[in-house]
């Protein structure tokens, strides 16, 4: 009697199903065993490790919160402090919970009341007012740490060393586990060495017989793997294989319905896609990883006169970007980073004249949920009214600033002669007065300059005269005009230029006015005996003048605020400027095609570093031929940006 391949595969799998019941039986047995050596300490000792990482976290939020209260962000630091005690408290709660080694209750105990007193502090720092010298005093610094920064420190170091006489712990038990787990292993490994080979042996026989019959059904198989759905299992008779290939027949015919349901269902899933873009104002464009425009909504096809990507179509989807959003786009795509500018110094204009649009660009990478690259989003902003509304309010300042200038200056020339007694005799009291209108007359007069000259700067209409001009000269000659009020405060002013520096293209008098703005900052916060250093040096880029002082220094979270209009650093009582030079000086350097940068460090000093292009040979004093500076053609002049 002939037997079918249902009892042919039950005659096989009954002996490997023997041994899969030893071998189970077995492993459950071993596993049971190596279990019983494992002691459930291994796994308190690791999570007392992380309760106490995580306590270690909290902390240091909690430590940033009074840092942020010390620099003038209350309600971030309030915010802070809350949340972070919370996670610290919930760790340290865990922790009580989970003592499992000797000696760990004590220093648990221990951390306790020292949490106790941190609270205490913390609660007590935000019950003084902002900018109080008791929070100061509370906090301290680095250098001489107050109440807070020396129980953080004790926390900390209490918290680790908890964590490593848990890790110490968990390691003693572990090594113990593993020992056992090799003795266990070996007996499990010599019953496989017998196993196995019978295991091959089923194996084999099993594959022999029912490989052989099923041929046909593997061709069709890999006729469906590439592509062709129409494939069909001939059946004959009403064995197993027959029954093997009516239901192979039925899946190919799910498949094909199938597929037809998924292109449906991605048609839709573009149709949406595109239907959300439309719905966008601004110009909106979906890059593939090729480069080339997949979609784009109205906005973007009148704008940049474009087309989306079209299967035949030779040429479609090419975009040009412009220039400046070339090298971005270049990044979103290979997933390096997204370019979201927020400044009106990064609009680009698009259209032509008459019908020209500020926009402000923004470059999102696109990505599938495995971090891959697909592509890139191109947000278009249209800022064009809010770009004339910056320029209309420039226009104001600017338009103000010059209509207060002249009566300014007349009160200025009347108060001198008054002062001079030109008019008539003056009492004391008189003169006292007279002196304070002098000097807030000047205070007013220079404010008034240096919001003429940000206005004229920011408008593009203040030109340069760039003409080669040396560095030594510039920083000497800076130097020179604010030597006396350093010689009076006693500050050494010193002026180090190496003799291999080459000239620059710079308007002189435009560079004298930042150099002495820069110098007028540092002798401001440099105290008597101080030194206060110009130096220059050059680079890939042109010659960086630097200016060194060892004053008090600014805190790092203020230093990326330093070249915005108006800021002063909160708490710095030196100095009565306007906040204004620092901006100036930013204007200054960037309509000369230079950047400018600030390092600090509290209590040692401020370096400032103004980058200049160098000019070249061929370059002549204004009024020559024009000559090639820093990539840009000049003649005799440049406008700010």
């Amino acid at each position: 009697m002939r037997l079918s391949l249902r009892w042919h595969i039950y005659l096989t799998l009954i002996p490997l199903l023997l041994i899969l019941v030893v071998l189970g039986g077995t492993g459950a047995w071993l596993l049971r065993h190596i279990g019983s050596t494992i002691n459930l300490s291994i796994l308190e000792d690791f999570e007392s490790v992380v309760y106490m990482e995580r306590l270690s976290a909290a902390l240091d939020g909690i430590d940033s919160s009074f840092s942020f209260a010390l620099a003038g962000q209350e309600s971030l630091a309030q915010k802070h402090f809350a949340r972070y005690w919370e996670d610290y408290q919930s760790n340290l709660e865990k922790e009580r919970t989970n003592i499992t080694v000797p000696g760990e209750a004590e220093l648990v105990q221990e951390l306790d009341g020292l949490s106790a007193n941190y609270k205490k502090l913390g609660d007590a720092f935000f019950a003084n007012p902002p900018s109080s010298k008791s929070r100061e005093l509370a906090y301290g610094s680095k250098a001489q740490p107050g109440e807070l920064l020396q129980l953080y420190e004790q926390i900390r170091n209490l918290s680790i060393k908890i964590r490593v006489l848990n890790q110490e712990h968990f390691q003693q038990s572990s090594q113990e586990s593993v020992s056992t787990a090799n003795s266990s292993l070996t007996w499990f490994a010599v019953l496989l060495a017998v196993v196995l080979p019978m295991a091959g042996y089923l194996a084999w026989r099993t594959t022999r017989n029912i490989l052989q019959p099923i041929k046909a059904v593997i061709e069709s198989a890999q006729a469906i793997s590439t592509g062709n759905l129409d494939q069909l299992v001939p059946v004959a008779g009403d064995d197993e294989l027959s029954q093997l290939a009516e239901t192979f027949n039925l899946m190919a015919r799910h498949l094909r319905d199938f597929r037809q349901s998924q292109l449906a269902q991605l048609l839709r899933a573009q149709r949406t896609s595109q239907a959300t873009i439309d719905s966008f104002p601004d110009p909106v464009l979906v890059i593939d990883a090729e480069g080339t425009v997949e979609m784009a909504n109205p906005a973007a096809r009148t704008m940049l006169d474009i087309a989306p990507k079209t299967k035949g179509v030779p040429g479609s989807g090419v975009w040009l970007p412009p220039e400046p959003l070339r090298q971005p786009l270049a990044e979103a795509l290979q997933g390096q980073r997204d370019y979201l500018p927020e400044g009106f110094n990064k609009v680009i204009l698009l259209g032509g004249a008459g019908r020209e649009r500020a926009v402000l660009p923004q470059i999102l990478t696109i990505r599938d949920p495995y971090n891959a690259t697909l592509g890139a989003a191109v947000v278009l902003q249209d800022v064009t009214r809010q770009r004339l509304l910056d320029q209309m309010k420039s226009n104001l300042v600017a338009t103000a600033s010059h209509e207060l200038k002249t009566p300014l200056t007349s009160i200025r020339l009347a108060v001198h002669l008054l002062f001079e007694e030109a008019a008539g005799p003056l009492t004391p009291k008189q003169t006292e007065l007279l002196q304070d209108a002098r000097d807030n007359c000047e205070r007013l007069l220079a404010m008034v300059n240096n919001l003429l000259d940000l206005a004229r700067f920011e408008q593009g209409s203040r030109q340069l005269e760039l003409e080669p001009e040396s560095v030594e000269k510039l920083l000497r000659k800076a130097a020179d005009a604010m030597r006396p009020p350093a010689e009076e405060k006693g500050v050494a002013i010193v002026v180090d230029v190496p003799p291999d520096v080459p000239q620059v293209a710079a308007d002189g008098p435009r560079i004298g006015t930042a150099l002495r703005n820069l110098l007028d900052n540092a002798l401001a916060h440099t105290d008597s005996g101080g030194q206060i250093r110009l130096s220059a040096s050059p680079t890939p880029d042109g010659v960086t003048l630097s200016v060194a002082d060892t004053g008090c220094g600014i805190a790092a979270e203020h230093v990326p605020h330093l070249f915005e209009k108006f800021y002063r650093v909160p708490g710095q009582k030196r100095g009565g400027g306007t906040g204004l030079g620092l901006a100036i000086v930013r204007e200054i350097v960037t309509a000369h095609g230079g950047s400018i940068n600030c390092s600090s460090r509290v209590g040692q000093g401020t370096i400032f570093q103004l980058t200049l292009p160098a000019a070249i040979p061929s370059m002549t004093p204004a009024g020559a031929s024009p000559a090639l500076v820093g990539g840009e053609r000049l003649n005799g002049r440049m406008h700010g940006y």
